[in-house]
């Protein structure tokens, strides 16, 4: 075969991979067979997948590589204490080194873009677990994921006696003790005690070394070096994080203690978390090491960087010592072995965050304020400039046009407002619950529940009042707003927010017609659809908005037209009072009401609750809402009170919390800023008893404390000026 490479693949199930092996075991066994000259590369490419395995490496210039480290699991599951099924061992245990998951017994491994685990459990339960046994020399292990809990990586060899016959018992118990090379790149190494120790001349650089919680006072030991006696090197970590898993207390963990007198670990451009302890290092009663060990730091950084209440025994590094302990010198060996070749890479502990784990940015180079500023001289181009009621009455059919356009409502294809029954069920208080479909456009139908009172409220007409409740996010679309009982997770949103304003409106005696919108309930697209109780509240407007879009389409637009389409429906019934129609949502359901109500002048009253403020502070600058808040286009012409006011005259009550974020940094300033562009239309045209402002304590949520009272308001100005 020549010094050609031989590649081998690996797919759990081989699946749709011609010629895989179905475990990383069965693909070196076939290389070793296959391959008899291990001078020859040899390459084993693993697809993503769990290989539940114990792996072994025993010939050299192999590399195994997964696709990456977070979908190509190696795992399994041994610990110290669990029987050995021969006898063999101390009290018939396992022990330490006969735990591995991985065991690399050859010269030039590498291995990339994999996890390796051990899962046996807690060590004061199972023992120790080693995830990797390195004993070879010019190992690699590059961007992969090292996991386990008490004795994650041993790096060898064995030091050369145990204290307890039998200890070392295990694939090495008998070998020369050979130190051997080895360089872990960006790899997240996790345990608690001594979970990383051993004999090895090892460089760790740029690597997360993460303890996990324990829940003791010493929640554990983070390395337990045994370099042998007169060996330049041992463990030395550069540009490394040690950081702390979810629940470890600050000032519990030690950097290390010695294994064996002569222990190495040194510390370089490192970045120490609050849970390391301040004395940094314990002796393990080993009075002997304070001589013979080199336990120390240089470079540190960090909540426990300072060296300052380390023992007498441990060291600091100077800088101009420094370069001994660079990736060259320590791997250079008699072969001047260097995985990478040049200088040390440059490494950014020193920036890095609180966390340890993210660089801490001084200076952003952010572009909202060029934003701010367009936004300032182009905004509102289309803002009302006259200074009469005709002057206002124009202006509003040009808007409303305009407005319609840019929502892309009038690209959109009318069609016979068609209905289906869906199924009937009967809710506290005497209503009837109907889920019904309209057709909103040719293949296009949106299902919504019909709340009947037994008795409705009815208007002059003798007809029943009714209101549209469309709904807002996070709260499974039209079923919260329904009040549909027993699904936990729409409960969840009711207690959360009172979303169950349609139910609410219907013990008051009204017809309410409570819709899903585009992208939710029934409605979600293949994205989101499932039964994941995420997917269930939440709905898929952002991939709505992205079809829409480019098509010159918007969600807003899409959920205004499907609305008017339901005002259509309600009107055809011919039992529903028309001229006392009205809309009434919170959050998102908000936002519908105002550009139903601003485009359709069939709904004579409405309620708009956590949705009116301006665009530059609510969406421009927090700008994580939901996609179904921009228009392209919009800002340029209004902002959103000039959209109020083309609700005037007609009856508005606009409600607003205190503490809700939703309103951006300025609160209810940034409210009342653009109600006072809508009560200047309501006053131009004699009405500006119309429009009320009620402001509720607390964060995002509706009021529902004064609710009848406000629907009474809004029913009675209604009324007035269906009489005038």
């Amino acid at each position: 075969m020549g010094s050609k490479k031989a590649v081998y693949k690996v797919a759990t199930g081989r699946a749709g991979v011609p010629g895989a092996y179905p475990t990383v075991s069965a693909a070196l066994s076939a290389a070793y067979e296959q391959v008899p000259d291990d001078s020859v590369p040899v390459e084993i490419r693993v697809a993503p997948g769990e290989y539940r395995e114990r792996v072994e490496i025993a010939r050299p210039n192999v590399t195994l590589v997964g696709e990456t480290a977070e979908s190509v699991r190696i795992v399994y599951g041994l610990g110290a204490f669990m029987e050995s099924g021969d006898g063999s061992g101390i009290d018939g245990k396992l022990g330490t080194f006969r735990t591995y998951t991985m065991f690399v017994d050859a010269a030039d491994v590498t291995l990339r873009n994999l996890t390796i685990e051990n899962d046996a459990g807690d060590g004061r339960e199972v023992g120790q677990g080693l995830a990797l046994y390195a004993d070879g020399d010019r190992l690699v292990v590059d961007s992969c994921r090292l996991l386990g809990r008490q004795d994650t990586l041993f790096v060898g060899p064995l030091p050369p006696r145990e204290v307890k016959p039998g200890g070392f018992i295990g694939p090495k118990q008998f070998a020369p003790r050979v130190v051997g090379r080895q360089y872990f790149r960006r790899c997240l190494i996790a345990g608690d005690v001594d979970f990383i120790f051993g004999g090895g001349r090892t460089y760790f650089d740029g690597c997360e070394i993460r303890s996990l919680n324990r829940n003791m006072d010493v929640n554990g030991y983070a390395t337990a070096a045994s370099t042998p006696e007169g060996e330049p090197y041992g463990l030395v970590f550069r540009g490394c994080s040690f950081t702390a898993g979810e629940g470890v207390a600050d000032d519990t963990v030690y950097l290390g203690r010695p294994w064996r007198d002569f222990a190495q670990t040194v510390l370089l451009d490192c970045w120490l978390g609050p849970h390391i302890k301040a004395e940094g290092w314990w002796d393990w009663n080993k009075p002997a090491a304070h001589e013979a060990s080199l336990l120390a730091g240089g470079k540190l950084y960090g909540p426990s960087a300072s060296m300052a209440a380390w023992p007498e025994w441990a060291h600091a590094i100077a800088p101009a010592d420094e370069e001994r302990f660079s990736r060259s010198a320590v791997l250079a060996g008699d072969d001047g072995w260097d995985p990478v070749g040049g200088e040390d890479e440059a490494v950014e502990t020193a920036r890095l965050s609180d966390n340890g784990r993210t660089l801490h940015i001084k200076t952003y180079f952010e572009d909202e304020p060029a934003m701010r500023r367009r936004f300032s001289r182009d905004g509102r181009s289309a803002a009302f400039e006259g200074s009469s009621a005709d002057d206002w009455l124009a202006w509003r059919d040009r808007c409303r046009e305009r407005l319609a356009d840019l929502l892309g409502v009038s690209l959109l294809e009318r069609c016979d407002a068609e209905s289906q029954v869906l199924e009937h069920a009967q809710v506290g208080g005497g209503i009837t619950r109907t889920k019904m479909a309209v057709l909103t456009e040719p293949g296009v139908w949106m299902p919504f529940y019909l709340l009947e009172p037994a008795k409705p409220k009815r208007g002059e007409d003798g007809r029943a009042l009714c209101w549209i409740a469309p709904h807002g996010h996070q709260g499974a679309g039209k079923d919260s707003i329904a009040g549909v009982m027993g699904v936990p997770a729409a409960d969840d949103a009711v207690r959360r927010f009172n979303y169950d304003y349609g139910l609410r409106l219907a013990r008051m005696g009204y017809v309410v017609a409570c819709p899903d919108s585009r992208g939710w309930g029934e409605r979600r697209d293949w994205k989101g659809q499932g039964d994941d109780e995420q997917l269930y509240l939440r709905g898929t407007c952002a991939n709505q908005a992205k079809m829409a879009e480019p098509l010159g389409l918007s969600v807003a637009g899409l959920n205004a037209w499907d609305l008017m389409r339901l005002v259509d429906y309600l009107a055809a019934r011919g039992d529903v009072c028309m001229s006392e129609l009205g809309c009434f949502g919170f959050s998102g359901g908000g936002e519908q009401t105002l550009y139903l109500a601003a485009l359709d002048p069939r709904v004579k009253k409405a309620f708009i609750s956590g949705y009116l403020y301006g665009y530059a502070d609510a969406l421009l600058h927090l700008n994580g809402n939901c996609a179904c808040n921009y228009v392209p286009g919009l800002w340029r012409l209004f902002d959103m009170g000039d959209i109020a006011s083309l609700i005037a005259p007609r009856p508005l009550l606009v409600q607003s919390c205190e503490e809700d974020h939703l309103n951006g940094p300025r609160g209810l300033a940034n409210v009342d800023e653009q109600l006072d562009v809508a009560r200047a239309a309501y006053a131009l045209l004699g009405h500006g008893e119309n429009l009320a402002h009620e402001v509720c304590p607390g964060g995002h949520h509706l009021g529902v404390n004064n609710l009848e009272k406000e629907i009474a308001w809004l029913d009675g100005q209604a009324r007035k000026d269906d009489e005038r």
